[in-house]
């Protein structure tokens, strides 16, 4: 599940601000949160940094590799997210940071009380479907891709956090509220995506999506196999992972399609093997969803 969805830039230090070459900091501060951004303008290695609180992490600018834990290093792009327990140790390589490319990412800390209000509020207004549990973090699941409604709403937070408005403590609150949720239901969209939920009605779902995806799959066909009304369908996706049953199809789709692409070479192949029935519909769709067309997709392999 990987969404071509990417945070906007923010400006960079003035020279005057800059006071290290590596890892320079700027802070933004509102009730129990903390935003910093992180510049980096010369290749290092094995830098430190380690946070207090739950933080989420965004890269917007350059590339890092990550040293996290016991975990294989690995890349750290543009479109991508970590979200990391207080006192997480990381390691960080900066291989082609300079002063005419340099790296750009935020750490948004937040306190465990205010995550925790938050969570259970959650709990008892709006609790979730009673096959499901409770809203939580699952820390497995640490290394997210942007949804195109988190880039929303991380860009409109960042937003909110650098202006100088007597009211920034309540439209910080607000906005991370929903962003909160929007992670949440990324984390679970991602948990049925790699099979590592425990929900058997979401896999069987899936199950029944993956066997028929040539086929044409209606609202009414879920219906059947969740054993519920379409209203109460709704609500569970809705609620879950943030996107509707019939969006969700879609997503199936052209994750089949691109495995398709890679197997086939033929758009034309890819678009029909994963239950389109128009290519022109299924390349305009590909574009707006990953970014690129079929065919550049290809091209990127």
């Amino acid at each position: 599940m990987v969404n071509k969805s990417f945070i906007n830039t923010l400006p960079f230090s003035q020279e005057r601000e800059i006071s290290t070459l590596v890892e320079n900091k700027r802070s933004y501060a509102v009730d129990e949160m903390e935003l910093h951004i992180f510049e980096t303008y010369e290749s290092s290695a094995l830098v430190p940094l380690q946070f207090g609180d739950m933080v989420m992490i965004n890269m917007l600018e350059g590339k890092k590799i990550m040293h996290v834990g016991q975990l294989e290093a690995f890349d750290y792009l543009p479109g991508q997210m970590l979200l990391l327990p207080a006192y997480t140790k990381m390691l960080i390589d900066f291989p082609d940071a300079s002063l005419h490319k340099p790296t750009q990412c935020t750490a948004l800390v937040v306190s465990k009380e205010k995550i925790d209000s938050i969570l259970n509020y959650l709990n008892e207004f709006s609790p979730k479907h009673q096959l499901i549990g409770e809203w939580g973090f699952d820390p497995k699941l640490f290394h997210l891709y942007n949804t195109p409604e988190l880039t929303e709403l991380m860009n409109k937070f960042f937003k909110i956090m650098m202006e100088n408005n007597p009211l920034k403590n309540v439209y910080a609150d607000l906005t991370f509220k929903e962003l909160l949720i929007r992670l949440l239901q990324t984390q679970s969209l991602l948990a049925l995506e790699i099979n590592q939920t425990t929900n058997s009605l979401f896999l069987n779902l899936k199950d029944f999506v993956r066997k028929h995806i040539t086929e044409k799959i209606s609202l009414e066909s879920l219906q059947k196999v969740a054993n519920m009304s379409k209203s109460s369908l709704i609500r569970m996706f809705k609620k879950e992972l943030g996107i509707s049953p019939m969006e969700y199809v879609i997503n199936q789709r052209l994750q089949h399609a691109k495995e398709l692409l890679r197997m086939t070479k033929s758009v034309k192949e890819s678009c029909f093997g994963s239950g389109f029935t128009d290519v022109n519909y299924f390349v305009r769709l590909f574009k707006s969803r990953e970014g690129v067309t079929p065919g550049g997709y290809l091209l990127s392999l």
